[in-house]
Formats: structure tokens, sequence, C-alpha cells
């Protein structure tokens, strides 16, 4: 990862399904007072599918990103991004040779720990070399459900898109979107709070199927051998 600062991205090409099937939104899904940080998310990862996950505090990743040991040390802008995401986490996933970062915000609605994903960069559109593809290239905000069945067991669900649009289609919920792109890929377009209001009315709801999703993992966490070798393969 090269520095933390904002970036315009599409998720990785390796979540292309994720991508394609999942909720997207402009705006957060969280406000300031539903963040709630979670420690037991923190640590190195592996899914069902071989690929590796390691969960890092933010505030820690940018104060080693910016060689600083306290936040005072950082610029304006840094320090701005920092009192903004310093409950967060960043996501490096990977698989396959493919590497991704992803800003992940923990919150909580009606007791149910929540992920709010954003991409921080990607090595395959970072070393495209058509730039004018990569001006195209939008970050949206996606909704994932989170379960944590023990310390050493995560399960994770992304908010179905499919699962949207029969919701919109059959006139059962009413939230402000838009169809954008070649695809027509619905996009959330409203605020934050108006999201956070949709979510809560949703967990209320008695649909059984409502994380029904093609988007799933299930996270076991590595041991510490296994982590080392992994940290070493990220840094190389």
């Amino acid at each position: 990862m090269k520095t933390l600062k904002p970036k315009l991205f599409i998720l990785s090409l390796v979540f292309l399904l994720l991508n394609s099937c999942v909720v997207k939104s402009l705006h957060p899904f969280y406000t300031k007072s539903t963040i709630f940080f979670e420690k037991k998310f923190i640590g190195t990862w592996e899914d069902t599918e071989n690929a590796k996950w390691e969960v890092l505090l933010f505030q820690e990743v940018i104060l080693k990103e910016n060689k600083k040991n306290k936040p005072t040390e950082l610029d304006d802008d840094q320090l701005r991004i920092y009192n903004k995401y310093k409950n967060g986490y960043v996501v490096y996933f990977e698989k396959d040779n493919t590497k991704s970062s992803f800003l992940a915000m923990p919150f909580k609605i009606n007791n149910q720990l929540f992920l709010d994903f954003t991409p921080i960069e990607d090595k395959e559109i970072d070393d495209l070399k058509n730039d004018l593809y990569k001006i195209h290239l939008i970050g949206t905000h996606t909704l994932a459900k989170v379960d944590i069945n023990s310390n050493n067991d995560i399960s994770i669900n992304w908010f179905s898109s499919k699962k949207l649009e029969e919701l919109l289609n059959e006139d059962k919920i009413k939230i402000k979107h838009e169809k954008v792109g070649f695809s027509e890929t619905v996009l959330l377009t409203a605020s934050t709070e108006e999201l956070e209001k949709f979510i809560k009315k949703y967990m209320d709801s008695k649909d059984e199927d409502k994380w029904k999703t093609d988007v799933e993992f299930n996270l076991k966490r590595v041991n510490e051998t296994s982590k080392t070798n992994f940290d070493k393969q990220r840094n190389d």
C-alpha cells in the first residue's frame, strides 16, 4: 500500500462477482453515532476459497505509512483522514496473487454488527496504463453483515443487489436510487441518515431470506506461523 489518501477506484477485479452482485451506495451506510469498534475482527484470516485476509487498525496503518509515531505528527490532510476513520480497519485481501486493500468501517444497528466497505487501492487497477479508463472509475460503499461466531470464526454476508431489486420491483420498499452505467447497476443515492433508517426497518422485517446472498465469506483465523508467511508475501 502506497499511502492512505482518498482514491476513486471500483472494487477489486478479484471481487468482480462482489461488485456485480452486491448493493452499492454513493453515501456511507453508517453515521458517526452508530460506529462500533470490534477488536475481534483484527487479525489474519483465511476463507473457504483459500483467499487471505489481513485486518489491521486504520490508525496504526496510517501512522506507519506516513512514518509517524503519533497523530499530532501528521500533516493537516492526513490528520483529518486519521480522525475520520480512526475506528475503522484496513483490510488487505489476496487471492491468486491479486492484492487489494479496503477501508472497512464497523457499525451497529439493532445490535447487529455491519461493515461499510470502500476500496483504497487495487494493484491491477493501479498498474493499468489506460489512464482514460481509470478516470471513469469511482469508489462506492457496500454493506456487509458480520457475525462473530467465535474468536476464530467470522461470517460476512454482503447485502444482495438481487434482493434489493426484487424489493424495489415489488414496490415493497422506497429508497432513493438510480440505474447507472452500461449494465444499469442499481446505485443507492439516499443520504446516510436515510440508509440508516432503511437498515433498521430491514432488520425488523420478517423476511427469512433478507440476507440470502451470492457473496458470503466464512473466515477462519490463521495461526501465527501462517500469519508470518502471509506478511512476508504481502511485503514482497
